[in-house]
């Protein structure tokens, strides 16, 4: 039985379903193989399909087998055919290179006709373009000769015309689009061209604007009073004889007009123009080197600002449109900010006066010759009217060096005349009237009041007038103006300069009493002058004075205050004196016996007093009696301030007393202190020394208890503090006594001071406010 056999029926059937889908599908055959495991049918399907390829391999051979005889046959035929195909490309290529070689000479001959027939083409071609073409080459090379020559503006006019008539008709060129190409590179050329020859331009008017100012100022100043001192380099130049036209050449400014015109550019051409300008006149208002004072950087700042407006004025003239009135207009107003504000720095920095008046003449000058050009200079004239405050400030600086040079090499003697030439010769201008006839040859030698210090004064302070009014030349100023600030100036340098210098050297340690003296008669000299400076002043101004309006001259109350500090030195110099003689004084507060006869250092004091108080008698306003009151009063304070010292412990009577020896002298010597002058007596000056001495030595207690703030008091003066003072000393001194001593008078006797100061004391100022007039002796 076979293996089919043996196969349930449905299970043969499924594996031929299998086997048929195998066959027929073009699919995977996955799904078909997973069937099979999934049925276990492996084995037998494997033999089924074994079965089914050797049956189809029985079929192919088979059919193999039946066709292979018209195969053969087929070969054979193609071999034949082979043959026959060979036979007839060897007869195809002999015929070919038959008539290859019959065709040959006339192929050649054909070439050369069509050769010359295009040959002619291209020449009739060629005639007709380059007839077309010359003149646009023509007009080409024109161009770039122009663009050699720099002709830029006929240059632009030609290139317009190659451009809009000439290429056209010729755009078929590829050089025609060479040039189409190059036409804005050329326009663009041109255009930077004729800027470069603009900065040209700009560049040489910047570097001949400083001459261009110079010729521009020097003409104004030959139409005016002014005298200017100019730069030599340029002062006898041969080109200052040419105009701004003649010194500079704006045909580049022109021509660059022009080819902006034409070019369609002239609005960017004009601001461009204008801010480079602008950047220029920024760059001239820069002060270069001024910083160093020098006259000649002055001169050039303000030369090169004036050739700056001078050249833009012609450019406005020569130009439609270029700049106009408003445009230079705020570039002055530009330049008159700038020029303010350098010009009023440099003025307060100038470190002397002659610069300042250099740069004021400078700026006049400057100020005409661009007022002449239309400009307004107000605001400048108002800075050179700050500027003579700065001037005369410097002027004061200046003027107070030289009045300190006079007072330190005066000798502070008077001047001593030896005839009538001399007389001249010292005292010139000065007003002064000698009580001698000074034509008289036996009025010499004369002896003048005052030193030389008094002249120099004076000619310096016409000397300060005249160098003071200087400043006011060429400024338009009225004569009354010109009077006033003359006279404010002076003022100034009588109130504020001199003024300061005689305060300062007053209080100089080395002058003595006698320059001091002689310094206090020369004020009283120099304070009559002051009426002549006054018509000096008005004879320099031309100013009529109506007496009412005019400012008045502060010299005399100067020279007074001089004088009256002067005095005040005197005063404080003899009471420094004085006190070098009072540290000599060494009194013997604890004598054990008393001296008749005042110290030693006492007569020398008032030896010398009687002389130095002598040479002040010829000063005026009572100077000697002023200071023998200021003597006395100081002497005085002195003998109180021995009374009063903390050093002094101890005292007794006997010291007392020969203090009062000293007080003695003085007294005598307030009663007539200056010969040939009793109407002073100065004996109340030491009425409270006199009269606390007198009250201790003289014990005269109950008078001065029982008349103790009374106003018939012969003891009205005495202070009770000093006294209370005073018998404490004693005190001290009359119990240092008891203590060696066993006498019942000693005791007594300091019991006796001991009562006193106990009812002193409730008396003092310092306990009780209102006199206690309940006291008995």
């Amino acid at each position: 039985m076979s293996e089919r056999d043996r196969l349930p029926q449905s299970h043969v059937t499924h594996i031929d379903h299998l086997l048929t889908e195998i066959e027929s599908s073009d699919g995977p055959l996955s799904p078909t193989l997973r069937a099979v495991y999934e049925n276990n049918l492996d084995e037998e399907f494997n033999q089924k399909l074994q079965n089914r390829v050797k049956t189809y391999d029985k079929d192919i051979e088979r059919l193999c087998n039946y066709h292979y005889h018209g195969f053969i046959e087929s070969v054979s035929e193609l071999l034949r055919v082979k043959t026959d195909v060979r036979n007839l490309k060897s007869n195809i290529t002999g015929s070919n290179l038959a008539l290859q070689e019959s065709g040959k000479q006339l192929l050649t001959k054909c070439e050369d006709l069509l050769r010359l027939r295009k040959i002619q083409r291209n020449i009739i071609v060629a005639i007709e373009a380059l007839q077309k073409c010359l003149p646009v080459l023509e007009l080409y090379a024109k161009l770039n000769e122009q663009m050699e020559k720099k002709r830029f503006y006929p240059a632009l006019k030609t290139l317009e015309l190659l451009e809009h008539q000439h290429l056209p008709h010729i755009d078929s060129y590829r050089f025609t689009e060479m040039m189409k190409e190059c036409i804005p590179v050329i326009t663009k050329n041109i255009e930077l061209a004729s800027k470069s020859d603009l900065q040209d331009f700009l560049e040489n008017i910047r570097h001949k604007s400083e001459l261009i100012g110079s010729m521009s100022m020097r003409e104004t100043e030959t139409h005016s009073s002014l005298n200017i001192v100019h730069d030599k380099a340029t002062e006898n130049s041969e080109e200052e004889e040419k105009s701004v036209q003649d010194l500079v050449d704006f045909s580049p400014l022109y021509r660059c007009l022009h080819t902006h015109t034409v070019l369609g550019s002239r609005e960017y051409f004009e601001m461009y123009y204008r801010e480079q300008r602008e950047n220029q006149a920024r760059l001239v208002l820069q002060p270069q080197g001024i910083q160093n004072e020098s006259l000649d950087s002055y001169r050039s700042y303000f030369h090169q600002i004036v050739g700056f407006f001078v050249v833009e004025n012609t450019v406005l003239h020569t130009t439609r449109g270029l700049v106009t009135r408003n445009t230079i207009q705020l570039l002055w107003d530009l330049a008159l900010q700038k020029i303010t504000s350098v010009v009023r720095v440099q003025f307060l920095h100038c470190k002397d006066s002659k610069t300042i008046l250099d740069v004021k003449e400078l700026m006049v000058c400057f100020c005409n010759t661009l007022a002449g050009y239309g400009f307004s200079v107000s605001k400048l004239h108002d800075i050179l009217m700050e500027a003579s405050d700065a001037y005369n400030d410097k002027l004061l600086t200046e003027w107070k060096d030289k009045f300190l040079i006079i007072f330190q090499s005066d000798n502070y003697t008077p001047i001593t005349v030896n005839d009538n030439k001399d007389y001249w010769r010292n005292i010139e201008e000065f007003p002064f009237k000698p009580s001698k006839d000074i034509t008289r040859k036996d009025s010499y030698p004369m002896t003048l009041p005052f030193s030389s210090l008094v002249l120099n004064i004076y000619k310096e302070i016409k000397r300060f007038i005249v160098t003071s009014v200087k400043f006011a030349d060429n400024l338009n100023l009225s004569l009354t103006d010109i009077d006033d600030k003359l006279r404010k100036s002076t003022n100034d340098l009588l109130t504020k300069t001199l003024t300061d210098v005689m305060d300062e050297f007053v209080e100089k340690p080395f002058l003595h009493l006698s320059q001091l003296t002689q310094l206090s008669h020369n004020t009283v000299y120099l304070e009559k002058a002051c009426g002549n400076l006054e018509q000096y002043i008005s004879s320099i101004t031309g100013a009529v004075s109506d007496g009412i309006h005019v400012t008045r001259l502060y010299g005399t109350s100067t020279f007074s205050d001089a004088r009256q500090k002067a005095e005040d030195r005197i005063y404080i110099l003899l009471n420094k004196k004085l006190d070098e003689f009072f540290d000599l004084a060494n009194y013997d507060w604890t004598a054990t016996e008393g001296r008749h006869r005042p110290s030693g250092y006492m007569d020398d004091l008032l030896a010398y007093l009687r002389d130095a108080l002598s040479t002040l008698i010829s000063l005026p306003n009572n100077v000697a009696i002023s200071a023998c009151i200021s003597s006395c009063k100081h002497i005085c304070e002195r003998l109180k301030g021995f009374l009063k010292s903390d050093e002094i412990k101890q005292i007794n009577v006997n010291g007392l007393k020969h203090f009062k020896e000293d007080l003695q002298v003085c007294l005598e010597f307030a009663k007539a202190p200056l010969p040939h002058v009793n109407s002073i007596s100065l004996t109340t000056t030491f009425l409270e020394v006199e009269q606390i001495l007198d009250l201790i030595i003289n014990e005269d207690w109950s008078s001065f208890f029982t008349d103790f703030n009374q106003p018939t008091s012969k003891y009205q003066c005495v202070s009770v503090t000093l006294l209370l003072s005073l018998l404490e000393k004693i005190k001290e001194g009359e119990g240092r006594k008891t203590i060696f001593s066993f006498k019942r008078a000693d005791r007594d006797r300091k019991k006796f001071y001991e009562n006193l100061i106990r009812r002193l004391k409730p008396m003092c100022p310092s306990n009780v406010t209102e006199p206690d007039r309940s006291v008995e002796s």
